[in-house]
C-alpha cells in the first residue's frame, strides 16, 4: 500500500516507531536476514529506479557496506562459507550437493546459529538460510533449537516453463510472505528470550515470481544493462553460459549461442530486468514488515540486525546472466549491519572491502562473546565504530572463486582490492579441493581505481592482463591472491 507520495506505508510506520524506540542499549539478540540472488541495485546503493524504500529506511539506522563480496557466487558454497565462518578452501563445498559435515575436518563445525544455540539462545530459522536439500542435511538440524520453518507453499509457483510470472494470488499465498509472517510470529513469541532469528527469502531467485501489483511499479521504457558486450580479451574458460536461466522454456526456445557475446534479445532482456526489479520490491516489502514488528515490540534497541545477499546476479551486464562468474556483478553483495549499541554506526557508509565471511565474527563480537579462533573472517565492528577507520593489518581485499562452466577441472580465483580485480584460472584437484597454482590456464586484470560503483559491469569491459606496463602489479596481486587471506604479511595493493 502506498501513500499519495508513493512511499510505502510500511516504511512510514517503521520510521515512526523507530523514533519512538530510539533508546540505545546492550545488544543481546540477533535478527539475520538473507536474500537469495539480490544484487546491490537498490535505492540506498545509488539506484533510485529500483524501489526498495524499506531497506533504505533501515540503512538510516545501520551501517551500509558498499564493497562487500561473497566467497563463491553460488548458493550452497557461499552460504556454507558464511554460516561456518570458513573459506571454501576449508569447507571443500564447491557445488550444490556436498554437505559440509561430510567433509573430513568439518564434521564438528559450529555454524553461526549453532554458536548462539551453544550460548543458551533460542535459535529459530525460516526459509532459505542454508542451501536446502542434501548440501545442508536438510537445513542442518543441529543448528537450531526450534523446529525449522518451510513455507507450505514452497514450490507452488516453481517450474521451469517460464522464467518469470506476475501472479494475482493474495500476497500471503507467496512463500516469502509466509516466511516473513512466521518470522513476525517468532519475534512475538521470543521477545522475552535471548534469541537468534534467521529469515531466508527466496526471491529474487529464478523464476522471478511476485504479486502482479509490483510489475506496475516498473512501466515505460526499461533500460538495458549499461555494458552488454562481452569483455574484450576474456579467456574462454571465464565465460559463463548461464545454464541456470537457459533451463527455462521461454529462454530455451530462443536457442541462444553458448559463446561469449550479447545474445539475449532486447525485448527479453527488458522483460527479465523488469521482473527482477519487481521481485526485488516485493522482497523489500517483506523485510519492511519484519522490521516494523521488531521495533513495535521494543526490540530494536537490543537486537543486532543483518541484511545480506548470498551473492550477486548479472542482468545482461557484460553479456552475462545469473551468477557463477568472477565479475563484479556476480560477486558483489548487499550487506547492511545494525548494532544498536553503536550510535556512531547509524547512517554510516563503509567503502572498505569486506567479505560475507566477516558476518559471523561480527555478530559474535557485537553480542559480547569471544570470537572463536577457528573463524577465518574478521569482525566488522571496528569499521562501524569510527568513520574512515581501518584496523592495522586489515588488507582492503576480498576473495572469491568459482568453477569454470567449460571445465570442472578448472577453478577461477579472484581478488578484489580497492583499485583492482585480478583473476587466475588454474587447474583444480576436485578430489582434494586444492588449486594447482602452477598450472595456469588464464588471467584477468581490471582497473577499478575510478569505480564509483554506480554502473554494473563498469570497469570490466577490457581485460588488461596481457597488456604491457602491468607486470609488477600482476606480481603483487598474484601474491595476494595466493595468500587467500585478508589479514596477512602481504603488502596491500
Amino acid at each position: 500500500m502506498l501513500t499519495e507520495a508513493g512511499v510505502p506505508v510500511v516504511l512510514l510506520l517503521f520510521c515512526s516507531v523507530l523514533g519512538r524506540h530510539a533508546v540505545l542499549g546492550e545488544t543481546t539478540n540477533v535478527l539475520f536476514i538473507v536474500v537469495d540472488d539480490l544484487r546491490p541495485e537498490l535505492q540506498v546503493y545509488g539506484y533510485p529506479r529500483v524501489r526498495s524504500s524499506n531497506i533504505a529506511g533501515f540503512a538510516k539506522t545501520a551501517t551500509l557496506f558498499r564493497s562487500a563480496y561473497c566467497q563463491f557466487p553460488l548458493c550452497a558454497p557461499s552460504r556454507t562459507s558464511f554460516l561456518t565462518g570458513r573459506r571454501p578452501a576449508t569447507t571443500k563445498v564447491f557445488d550444490l550437493t556436498t554437505y559440509f559435515r561430510d567433509v573430513p575436518g568439518m564434521e564438528d563445525a559450529v555454524t553461526l546459529p549453532q554458536f548462539f544455540k551453544n550460548q543458551g539462545y533460542t535459535v529459530s530459522g525460516a526459509g532459505k538460510i542454508f542451501h536446502q536439500g542434501s548440501s545442508s542435511g536438510d537445513n542442518d538440524p543441529i543448528s537450531w533449537t526450534e523446529p525449522y520453518y518451510l513455507s507450505p507453499n514452497k514450490g507452488k509457483f516453481g517450474g521451469t516453463s517460464i522464467s518469470w510470472q506476475a501472479r494475482d494470488e493474495d500476497v500471503l499465498e507467496f512463500p516469502d510472505a509466509q516466511i516473513a509472517t512466521h518470522t513476525i510470529e517468532q519475534l512475538r513469541s521470543l521477545k522475552d528470550d535471548k534469541f537468534f532469528i534467521a529469515m531466508g527469502l527466496h526471491k529474487p531467485h529464478l523464476p522471478f515470481v511476485f504479486p502482479s501489483e509490483y510489475l506496475d511499479w516498473y512501466s515505460g521504457n526499461i533500460p538495458l544493462a549499461n555494458h552488454t558486450d562481452a569483455t574484450e580479451g576474456l579467456p574462454d574458460l571465464a565465460w559463463s553460459y548461464y545454464n541456470e536461466l537457459r533451463a527455462y522454456g521461454d529462454i530455451e526456445e530462443l536457442d541462444l549461442p553458448v559463446t561469449p557475446g550479447n545474445w539475449m534479445p532486447a525485448y527479453k532482456a527488458r522483460q527479465m530486468r523488469r521482473a527482477y526489479w519487481a521481485a526485488t520490491s516485493f522482497i523489500d516489502a517483506q523485510i519492511g514488515r519484519v522490521l516494523v514488528e521488531l521495533d513495535a515490540l521494543g526490540l530494536a534497541e537490543t537486537t543486532a540486525v543483518v541484511i545480506a545477499s548470498d551473492h550477486g546476479f548479472h542482468l545482461g551486464d557484460l553479456g552475462e546472466w545469473c551468477k557463477q562468474t568472477n565479475f563484479e556483478p556476480s560477486n558483489r553483495v548487499v550487506l547492511l549491519v545494525r548494532d544498536p549499541s553503536l550510535p556512531q554506526s547509524r547512517d554510516l557508509v563503509v567503502n572498505e572491502n569486506v567479505e560475507l565471511l566477516d558476518v559471523y565474527p561480527s555478530l559474535v563480537e557485537m553480542t559480547g562473546h569471544s570470537v572463536p579462533e577457528y573463524l577465518e573472517g574478521k569482525s566488522l565492528k571496528p569499521l562501524m565504530q569510527e568513520p574512515g577507520f581501518v584496523p592495522p593489518l586489515w588488507h582492503n581485499a576480498s576473495f572469491s572463486q568459482t568453477h569454470s562452466q567449460h571445465a570442472r577441472s578448472v577453478m577461477g580465483f579472484t581478488v578484489r582490492t580497492t583499485g583492482w580485480r585480478y583473476t587466475e584460472w588454474v587447474a583444480f584437484d576436485n578430489s582434494a579441493g586444492e588449486p594447482l597454482w602452477h598450472d595456469l590456464r588464464g588471467t584477468e586484470l581490471y582497473d577499478h581505481r575510478n569505480d564509483a560503483k554506480d554502473v554494473f559491469g563498469g570497469h570490466e569491459e577490457v581485460n588488461l592482463a596481457d597488456k604491457s606496463g602491468y607486470e609488477e602489479l600482476r606480481s603483487q596481486l598474484r601474491l595476494l591472491l595466493h595468500s587467500q587471506s585478508a589479514i596477512t604479511p602481504v603488502p596491500p595493493v
